[in-house]
């Protein structure tokens, strides 16, 4: 029987799509709000997801954005309701991976027409092991498809539809549109700094004065570590799944770029691991080195997949190519060799992903 994930608080409106779908054969789960939608969707993998786009707290569009991040569960179709913007060019949600869109009030046979429509799609389901990682990337950096334009041709079509609006808006769907505006702008930012990172990195490279001086600068490894990882975990709500081990010592590096590798290694983590499965993160120290280890237990990656990852690219690759935001875990690795250190990536699919980062100790005087 095919399962069906209802999301609106609207308990009148869920009960009557409850019904309708229950008499068509379908199994139903509901949700109240945006959080336990998502936490349903991961136990019981339904077969499409209806979610309104105004509800307290987490709308509709965070929503799907939260799904679209989560490789276990970012190929569910997905179908947003809305009583506004139901004429629109461009329904609330297309360009975040939205399958199908309902404007209220709509009928029944819309409603069943439109999920036999969007169910009817070719597309992977929940739980397929086919390059789950490079889907995960594309579902969770929707911004990096196309270079910069993508992203800020979404930010101008929101901002003009919220000047344009022929109706006041509802404060919820303005806080969602204005959310996903925001994030665009917020991958657009991040794509242009690890850009400009990028090529200082290789300007750093053959600058051997200034490289020279980096390397005499010595941090605390867990002065660094411990803040930025405990952080990044309350950013996004997983502080339990973060497991912190540490042997302090001093570490040949300067403080803002141990800061890079380790949010970037947490980022990578993060990512592509469930809510709820541990994220580990390590010290350990030899005679000579400094050894950071960041371990996820989420959808691992192939031996192809860690070679792209950490490949060199010309920086128009960077700005222009479907993965130019994605340069994180290759300015870590050249971070990390620019003083003289290692960089290691092990990882298969299905049984997660452990980066090892190993750095010099300072030298005894």
């Amino acid at each position: 029987m095919p399962k069906i994930l209802v999301i609106d608080d609207d308990e009148i409106l869920r009960r009557t799509l409850t019904t309708i779908l229950e008499k068509s054969g379908f199994e139903v789960f509901q949700a109240t709000t945006g959080a336990t939608g998502v936490h349903l969707a991961r136990t019981h993998l339904p077969d499409l997801v209806l979610c309104d786009v105004n509800m307290e707290g987490v709308g509709g569009l965070l929503t799907l954005y939260a799904l679209r991040r989560d490789p276990t569960i970012a190929a569910i179709p997905f179908v947003l309701m809305s009583g506004f913007l139901a004429n629109a060019e461009a329904p609330p949600g297309g360009g975040r991976g939205a399958d199908g869109f309902l404007g209220k009030p709509f009928s029944a046979e819309k409603l069943l027409s439109t999920i036999r429509e969007v169910m009817g799609k070719d597309r992977p389901r929940p739980g397929e092991e086919e390059d789950r990682r490079d889907a995960a990337h594309v579902a969770a950096d929707t911004d990096s498809a196309s270079g910069f334009l993508q992203p800020m041709d979404r930010i101008l079509k929101i901002t003009r539809l919220l000047g344009a609006a022929r109706q006041p808006m509802p404060p919820k769907e303005i806080s969602d549109m204005a959310g996903q505006a925001h994030q665009s702008a917020e991958n657009v930012r991040k794509r242009i700094e690890n850009c400009l990172l990028y090529a200082d990195i290789e300007r750093l490279a053959s600058d051997r004065p200034r490289l020279a001086v980096l390397q005499e600068q010595q941090t605390g490894i867990r002065s660094v570590v411990e803040p930025v990882a405990r952080g990044m975990a309350i950013l996004i709500d997983r502080q339990a799944d973060l497991v912190l081990k540490f042997e302090d010592a001093l570490v040949v590096i300067a403080v803002e770029h141990l800061k890079k590798i380790v949010q970037e290694l947490l980022d990578n983590a993060f990512r592509y691991s469930h809510s709820g499965g541990a994220v580990h993160v390590a010290t350990a120290t030899d005679a000579d080195q400094v050894i950071l280890s960041v371990t996820d237990h989420g959808c691992g990656m192939t031996p192809d997949q860690i070679v792209k990852a950490v490949a060199p690219m010309t920086l128009n690759e960077a700005l222009l190519g479907r993965h130019g935001s994605g340069l994180g875990l290759c300015i870590a690795k050249r971070l990390t060799e620019l003083y003289q250190g290692s960089f290691a990536i092990q990882g298969e699919p299905g049984r997660g992903t452990t980066i090892t980062v190993k750095l010099p100790k300072p030298r005894a005087k």
